[in-house]
């Protein structure tokens, strides 16, 4: 018995000692040797006040295209000529499906693959009536230091502060060596036809990029258990996919109501659906965001991350209890509306119901609708894809090697203090639809905001801050002049 307690003490001393090296292991940050950037002069204010002026563009795109004022994308777009004269005097440029916009800027070694960037030109409605505005969502206003307006962030921000830098790099008589592209989506925030078909023009000519670059990830302040700067890159984007749920049953009068009725059959599938979720756990996305991370993190919360052979199913318990990072390890599942009725007292014949799946990179559309099927199981409830609209989870791009290292570099030698960690992008991009032409796509916009403004995207109030801004311009000129080189 002695030497059984002799044993487990041992084996008591080493886990704890390999518990304690891990942990200081992990706690010590691997020291950025990579020398800053030597970032070129920006005005501030005159960029500020470009940006101010692409808002004012009332570039919303509709769920219902004809309500959409197309014509204004053009005058938008010349606007960007205008105000850019030295980009578009570099690339060559072509309109994709009239309102998409394809610019290349051809290097003088075909040997390499090209760069393409993306950035979308249009934002999603708004409507002061909600109330709570400090300020009219397309005027564009500047003020304590803030651009405001809707696209500040999503994406005219991105577009914005990309023109600015490469308009700059242009203007110095840069030549790349690597073909550079800039694409510029019409649609994104309804269905991305724009940038699918750059994307399959792309493919047609051949072209299989090094890497595409889109939004998605940024330099987040205020991070839940990370303090200081976190530089977020996307490696990974979940799929999209609504099905639509029909219920149909007799209908008539309410006062003879019949067992079976469409909208209490709907209800009991949705509830059975939200009782049925899939799989969630941490993937190679979460785990190296969590080791990226964890040398910030307090000494419990990074004892769990270098140690997860042994506390894995408690940090994963701890992740799931967060919106966010619960959506990053599984598929979503979100009904959004309920369409049925027209009276009190009358039963209708059918009820419809539309959910929301943002699809993890273990699952895929048809394994979503199989298991909706499979929960639902009524025949009298048909089940379909909306509108035939849907795309897959993108593949994991490379990371801590190709193409990520490259960003990285960047954003060391720009972001000297900010953590840089790999996600996954939970919302859908442009970036989605170019899984066909390669594997390395990142999405990553080099600007400065709180996490607390992540609310504001789409909502009241998106805000870019003004120095913040300026920021983006020099480090996206350094990421173009070194993409190019």
């Amino acid at each position: 018995m002695k030497k059984i307690l002799l044993g487990l003490l041992a084996a008591l001393v080493v886990t704890v000692a390999i518990v304690v090296v891990r942990t200081v292991s992990l706690g010590k940050q691997v020291q950025n040797d990579v020398p800053l950037a030597d970032l070129i002069e920006v005005d501030a204010p005159q960029a500020a006040a470009n940006l101010s002026r692409a808002i004012r563009f009332k570039t919303v795109t509709m769920q219902n295209r004809a309500d959409t004022d197309w014509p204004l994308f053009l005058e938008f777009q010349t606007w960007l000529k205008t105000t850019y004269p030295n980009f578009y005097g570099v690339v060559q440029s072509e309109q994709v499906l009239e309102y998409a916009q394809l610019n290349v800027w051809q290097g003088s070694d075909g040997a390499l693959a090209p760069i393409v960037f993306l950035a979308h030109q249009d934002v999603v409605p708004a409507s002061m009536s909600d109330g709570g505005w400090d300020y009219p969502p397309f005027d564009g206003t500047i003020a304590d230091g803030f651009v405001y307006g809707r696209g500040a962030i999503d994406d005219k921000g991105s577009l914005i502060a990309l023109l600015e830098g490469a308009d700059r790099l242009a203007a110095s008589g840069f030549k790349p060596k690597r073909t550079l592209i800039f694409a510029f989506g019409h649609d994104e925030e309804v269905a991305g036809r724009g940038a699918d078909a750059i994307s399959k023009l792309l493919e047609a000519r051949g072209i299989k990029p090094y890497a595409v670059i889109d939004e998605g990830g940024a330099i987040l302040t205020g991070m839940s258990g990370v303090p200081g700067l976190l530089a977020s890159i996307g490696v990974a984007e979940k799929g999209y996919l609504t099905l639509k749920l029909t219920a149909k049953a007799r209908g008539g009068h309410s006062s003879t109501p019949p067992e079976y009725t469409a909208i209490g059959a709907l209800a009991k599938a949705i509830t059975k659906i939200e009782a049925s979720p899939f799989e969630n756990g941490r993937d190679v996305v979460m785990t190296e965001m969590l080791r990226a991370t964890a040398p910030r993190m307090p000494f419990k919360q990074r004892m769990a991350i270098a140690n997860l052979w042994l506390f894995g199913p408690l940090v994963e318990n701890n992740l799931r209890s967060v919106d966010l990072t619960r959506a990053m390890m599984g598929t979503s599942i979100a009904p959004t509306i309920i369409d049925a009725g027209f009276k009190e007292n009358a039963l209708p014949r059918e009820a419809v119901a539309y959910i929301n799946f943002r699809i993890h990179s273990r699952d895929s559309i048809e394994s979503v609708t199989e298991h909706v099927r499979r929960v639902v199981d009524d025949e009298n409830i048909e089940i379909s894809m909306n509108d035939n609209i849907g795309s897959e989870p993108s593949p994991v791009s490379q990371i801590g090697t190709g193409p990520y290292l490259w960003l990285e570099e960047v954003i060391n030698a720009t972001f000297p203090d900010a953590l840089v960690a790999p996600n996954t992008v939970v919302g859908g991009t442009d970036s989605r639809f170019f899984a066909r032409n390669t594997d390395d796509i990142y999405r990553f916009a080099p600007y400065v905001f709180d996490a607390s403004d992540i609310a504001r995207i789409h909502g009241l109030n998106e805000r870019m801050n003004v120095e913040a801004f300026a920021k983006a311009v020099q480090v996206y000129y350094l990421m173009v002049e070194k993409a190019g080189g």
